[in-house]
Parts: structure tokens; C-alpha cells; sequence
């Protein structure tokens, strides 16, 4: 499959920064349900983990020795039987971020990316959020102001969605999302739930909503021809679309049998890149994507602290924490910059513009 217009797209328009540097990346993943999908009770899985694919990084000069790596084994302590160091052995029972920064094995290794200097890379998908977002693509009206607009129609629409979740998943279950059947039911459905809530004075809800109305006999373009309930078929494209962004990169995966399989039927082709590197591995073989299963890990907890706190209160949240907690903040913030003063590339995300908005206030956020 040629990938052309992607990459000339994210190389202009997407700004992404040394885009055609050569780096080493590896990658593991986590929150990886294969299928996300709607069952007869809700989605297969929570709807509000993220699926997060990324891990450790290196400009193509600057990989970790085997020394350095000897030496962040060693500091973890791990029982002689462990075959490789996975992320329930730094995470030691904890249940959210704040009381995962206090193990001594996840400030082991944050420690030591931030002494050496390390990059880390991630995308991450809001499930639900990239489930629901077709439904405003699909309205030419969505367009007319351009990304801008359509951005924050998919933002607004999205957090009151989530005011009404329970009824909204419901509706879904119902018409077969993403593959309706009855175009004009479904958009009645939503038109007179809008009327029915307090939007007070939203424009992009009611933008929305009179735009809707339009589709009352014609079809939502993007909701048609679909695999009933099935809103994620699978993962692969994220992975193609990571390896594209970065074609000078080697790019190292560990396995997944499913993904291998669809990236092999239909390759990836790069006009001007004759050999795109990326290969999977068996992470017991490679310690450095053992290292990405962590630092994923360490995501996963951060992100799902993000999601779980209102914007208006993180300030709050974090003013709160203490003095301890604060310089290990800072450091993985700082971590998180110095990856994205390499490239910007090292930060991608499919969400909502609220959620982006809590990343960019975390990452200026003056802990110290």
C-alpha cells in the first residue's frame, strides 16, 4: 500500500520536526483489545483506556550500550527466574499514577532515562472518542470553517456524549454503529436528545444539531457499508502510519501476530524510500523493548490520571502533591520535553482537543 500522501501530509501540513533523521525506535504496546467493538451490553472493553503504542527512542548515534542497560537491570532486583522485566514488576500493585511514581523500581527507571537522556516516543487512541468522531466527518457542514471548526464540533459533541454515555452507547447498540441501516432514525435519535439536554448556549452543539438535521434523508457517508458493531477492525494502520512518519527510522516491534500478518498482505510503500526498516521481535530477545513495555506502562497510568481529572481542576491536583512527588514529576515531564525537542513527532494522539489541552498544561506546569 502506498503511503505517499500520508507522509507528504505529515512532512507539510502535520509539522512533524527531523522527520527524516534516522532513529532507533522500539515499541510495545498496551490497552490492545485486537477488535474494539460493541457487544449487546456496551463496548468489549473500557471505553476509556487508551490503546498506546510507543516505548524508548534513540537519534541513530546515540543507542544505549549494553553497559547501560546491564545497569537499569540490575538496579530492579528482579528474582533470578524472570525471564524478562515486564511492567507488573516496576508497577508493584499500584493503582494509579501518583502511587506508581512512589515504587522504587518506576523512579529506578525514570532515573535513569533522565540521567542518560533517553527519548520516549508514544501515539495513543481515545477508542471511544475515534469511534464516535465519524458521525460529525460525515457532514459536509462539519468542514466549512475548516479543521478548526470540525475539531472543536467533535470536542463538544464528544464531552456531552460522555454527560450521557450510558444512553448514547445504547443508541449505538441499537442501529449496528458504525454500519446504520436507518440513517433517518438514528439522526432523529440525536437531534431530539440535543433538544432535550441543557446546552445552554453552545454554539457547537447547536452548530451540530441544525446540521444534523439535514441528514435526515440522506446517508452519513462514513456510517455505511461497515461490519456491524465493529468500530476498530485492528490496530494495523496505527502501526503502518508510525513507521511512516519516521521511514530513515529502524523501528522494532515486539509480536503481534495479527498485525505482522496484515502489514505483510499488503506492505507499506514510500515513494523515495526504497527500504522502510521496521521489524518484530520476541521482546525476551530484546531487552530495549522489555524497556518500551514499561515505559508504556507508565503511560498507560499517566494518561488514564489525565482522563480521570477534570481540566479545571488539575491545577488543583497538582498543586496538591508533595515535595517528593513533584521532582519525579518534573523529571518525567522533563523527559517528555527533551523527546519532543528532537522531534514533535514523539507525541501523537487520536483524542479529544479537552484531553490534548490537559498534555500541554501538564507539560508546562511548573512543579518546582
Amino acid at each position: 500500500m502506498d503511503y505517499s500522501h500520508l507522509y507528504d501530509f505529515i512532512a507539510s501540513e502535520g509539522g512533524v520536526t527531523n522527520i527524516d533523521k534516522k532513529y532507533i525506535l522500539y515499541y510495545d504496546e498496551t490497552n490492545n483489545p485486537r477488535t474494539f467493538r460493541l457487544t449487546d451490553n456496551g463496548f468489549n472493553v473500557n471505553e476509556h483506556e487508551f490503546f498506546i503504542l510507543g516505548g524508548i527512542g534513540f537519534e541513530s548515534d546515540k543507542s544505549a550500550s549494553d553497559d547501560d542497560i546491564d545497569e537499569l537491570f540490575s538496579k530492579f532486583l528482579l528474582q533470578g527466574n524472570a525471564t524478562e522485566v515486564k511492567f507488573k514488576h516496576i508497577r508493584e500493585n499500584a493503582q494509579d499514577f501518583l502511587s506508581l511514581l512512589s515504587k522504587p523500581r518506576v523512579t529506578t527507571l525514570i532515573e535513569w532515562l533522565y540521567e542518560k537522556q533517553y527519548l520516549i516516543h508514544y501515539s495513543y487512541i481515545d477508542n471511544f472518542y475515534y469511534t464516535i468522531v465519524d458521525i460529525v466527518d460525515s457532514m459536509e457542514e462539519s468542514w466549512y470553517g475548516g479543521p478548526g471548526l470540525n475539531r472543536e464540533l467533535k470536542d463538544h459533541f464528544y464531552s456531552l456524549i460522555k454527560e450521557y454515555q450510558d444512553w448514547f452507547i445504547s443508541l449505538l447498540i441499537e442501529v449496528d454503529y458504525p454500519n446504520i441501516k436507518n440513517h433517518k432514525k438514528f439522526v432523529e435519535e440525536i437531534v431530539d436528545w440535543i433538544w432535550s439536554v441543557n446546552i445552554g448556549d453552545n454554539f457547537y452543539v447547536e452548530y451540530l444539531r441544525q446540521s444534523l438535521k439535514n441528514y435526515r434523508n440522506r446517508q452519513l457517508v462514513f456510517l455505511e457499508d461497515n461490519e456491524d458493531k465493529v468500530a476498530i477492525s485492528d490496530y494495523s494502520s496505527f502501526y503502518a502510519n508510525l513507521i511512516v512518519t519516521y521511514p530513515k527510522a529502524d523501528h522494532i516491534f515486539d509480536h503481534e501476530l495479527s498485525v505482522e500478518e496484515l502489514l505483510n498482505a499488503t506492505p507499506i510503500e514510500l515513494s523515495g524510500h526504497k527500504v522502510i526498516n521496521y521489524k518484530f521481535v520476541d521482546s525476551k530477545d530484546e531487552r530495549l523493548v522489555q524497556v518500551s513495555d514499561l515505559i508504556v506502562g507508565v503511560l498507560r497510568y499517566w494518561m488514564a490520571f489525565l482522563e480521570s481529572v477534570n481540566i479545571q481542576n488539575l491545577s488543583q491536583r497538582l498543586n496538591e502533591l508533595s515535595e517528593l512527588q513533584k521532582v519525579k514529576m518534573k523529571k518525567f515531564k522533563e523527559i517528555l520535553l527533551h523527546s519532543l525537542d528532537i522531534s514533535t513527532g514523539f507525541k501523537h494522539g487520536i483524542g479529544s482537543n479537552e484531553f490534548e489541552l490537559k498534555v500541554s498544561f501538564f507539560l508546562e506546569y511548573d512543579f518546582l
